[in-house]
Formats: structure tokens, C-alpha cells, sequence
């Protein structure tokens, strides 16, 4: 599957232009997300149906392992902005920012596959 681009208005009227993340720029946090699932799926192979409690500790497991969601945001997001080339990443808001982190690691209808564990 061919990595996406996507045009975001930004709350100022800003439209930026954003890529998904890929290759070797996705895979690090991808391999540390699956070992991660790994230790957990004790849990259950569908995280929706995990309680609270299990989801937080996976949270904080993720984190742990640095590819929480500020690690997917710290990584991908600063690398995946196209244009404009200037663009500072500080600029964004919380909610612009986790918009964008949707886009970029596949989450939204607009883009590519989800995360699937790894065979490691």
C-alpha cells in the first residue's frame, strides 16, 4: 500500500500538508508496539474488549517502551509534515496534533492499514 498525503486546515486557517509515516520511519515504534502486545495478550486478542484497568496498564506499557503516544507524535509527526517545509510543530494544537497522528500511523479511513503485530 502506497504511503498517503493529506492537506490539514489548521485552526488559524493554516493548511499543511502531511504524509503518512513509513518504512523504516514507522517500523521502529511498530516493533516496539508488537513486543509490547505480545506481553499482554494474555489479556486477549481484542483490546476493545479488555477492562479498564488492562488498558491502562497497557498504556503505561507502551510508554514504558517508548512508543506511547507522545513517542508516535515526537517521531512521526516532525517527519511526516510536507509542507510548508518551514513549519513548526509547536505550533499545533493538542487536538490538531493527535488529528495528524491519526492520519500518519493509519488510524483514519483515509489511511493506510492499522498496526499488526509482527512475527518477532
Amino acid at each position: 500500500m502506497p504511503v498517503l498525503t493529506k492537506e490539514f486546515e489548521l485552526t488559524e486557517g493554516l493548511t499543511i500538508t502531511v504524509r503518512q509515516a513509513g518504512g523504516m520511519t514507522k517500523l521502529k515504534i511498530e516493533n516496539r508496539q508488537a513486543k509490547t502486545f505480545r506481553k499482554y495478550q494474555h489479556f486477549g486478542l481484542d483490546t476493545t474488549e479488555w477492562t479498564d484497568e488492562q488498558q491502562t496498564e497497557f498504556a503505561q506499557a507502551l510508554e514504558d517502551a517508548g512508543c506511547g503516544m507522545e513517542d508516535q507524535i515526537n517521531e512521526w509527526v516532525p517527519n511526516c509534515i510536507v509542507s510548508p517545509k518551514d513549519f513548526d510543530i509547536n505550533n499545533l494544537t493538542s487536538q490538531e496534533l493527535r488529528m495528524i497522528l491519526g492520519f500518519v500511523r493509519g488510524d483514519d479511513e483515509d489511511g493506510a492499514l492499522p498496526l499488526e503485530p509482527s512475527s518477532e
